[in-house]
């Protein structure tokens, strides 16, 4: 075998790793997954001991996420006018056999991600740009601590990565998206009842207490009546926002239709009865054209009982709670 042959031998079989590669990424659908996927398969296809995803930020900058010595490190790094990173996106640098050199001649500075003092510093670098639909997504880089580490051929397969690359997040994007869109109520951004069903059932499957509550706004037909529904939307929003508040360290909030919400609070109806209290009182607080009077009926599960049975126990005591007009009335046999 000649040369040529031995050549051409080594590009294939280095084509159907890439191909492994990006049949491997393609089929990680949630973002997360998909980026330690990545890394993981780009430094092995490259041999290299750094890989280096970094992210635009709304506000500008970057989110940097390393994996270097089997650690993935992520930090934000501001923007730059003429950084690194910025020449990558406009095509002024791809590959850099002596970094070092070439920093020092161009009077650039870079930010090391992840810093151990054990760790040698990158002396190759090569790094491209990863676009869907003309749009910027980020920046891919590998890195040596050897000098003279990559060829023109490996920054020809890191393009056709980035390439690929670049579709497969916009596609995990949009993957999440749709997910998110379709278990989301698009007026508050609670839950929407599909979501509550699927994570209602994981309530009553999972060890320790959890309560049920379910809510609703007092003669919330008058106010749309009174004073149209584009003050009603701002009052349904304002009850989102101070539910989302309620449940951000534990639980989860839902909007099941029109004025009625859900709570799943993984504790008992006691720390609940307490907790939807102070957040009503947030609610009371906010500015809002009208002021919403919620009906409550919280309960704990029970063993063996199914979702329907539950929900049908706390719509019984947020009726309760509406004929007795009073806030909150939990179960007497679930009060500690």
């Amino acid at each position: 075998m000649n040369l040529s042959d031995t050549d051409a031998t080594r590009q294939i079989a280095r084509y159907r790793s890439l191909v492994r590669v990006i049949a491997t990424l393609s089929r990680t659908a949630q973002t997360e997954d998909l980026l330690r996927t990545m890394h993981q398969q780009v430094q092995a296809l490259f041999a290299s001991p750094v890989t280096l995803l970094a992210r635009p930020t709304a506000g500008g900058g970057w989110t940097v996420q390393t994996l270097e010595s089997d650690v993935i490190s992520e930090q934000w790094i501001g923007p730059r006018r003429d950084g690194l990173l910025e020449r990558v996106v406009a095509g002024r640098v791809s590959l850099e056999n002596d970094l070092p050199a070439y920093l020092d001649r161009e009077q650039l500075t870079v930010v090391r991600v992840h810093y151990r003092a054990d760790l040698p510093h990158t002396l190759s670098w090569m790094g491209v740009p990863l676009r869907a639909g003309g749009e910027v997504l980020g920046v891919l880089s590998v890195q040596s601590y050897t000098l003279n580490a990559f060829t023109p051929e490996d920054l020809e397969f890191m393009q056709l990565l980035g390439v690929q690359l670049g579709i497969v997040l916009e596609n995990a994007a949009l993957h999440e998206r749709l997910q998110r869109d379709a278990n989301t109520d698009p007026l508050t951004g609670l839950l929407n009842r599909r979501e509550f069903a699927a994570r209602g059932e994981a309530a009553l499957r999972a060890p320790g207490d959890w309560t049920l509550a379910v809510l609703d706004v007092q003669d919330f037909k008058r106010i749309n009546d009174e004073q149209g529904h584009a003050v009603g939307d701002v009052v349904l929003r304002g009850i989102g926002e101070a539910l989302l508040d309620l449940t951000a360290a534990r639980g989860q909030a839902f909007r099941l239709g029109g004025d009625e919400f859900a709570l799943l609070l993984p504790f008992g109806t006691g720390r609940a009865a307490s907790q939807i209290r102070t957040g009503l009182d947030v609610l009371s607080g906010r500015v809002l054209p009208a002021r919403p009077f919620l009906n409550v009926g919280l309960v704990a599960c029970r063993p063996g009982e199914t979702l329907t049975d539950w929900l049908r126990r706390a719509d019984a005591r947020m009726y309760a709670a509406k004929q007795a007009g009073v806030h909150l009335l939990p179960a007497p046999e679930d009060t500690p």
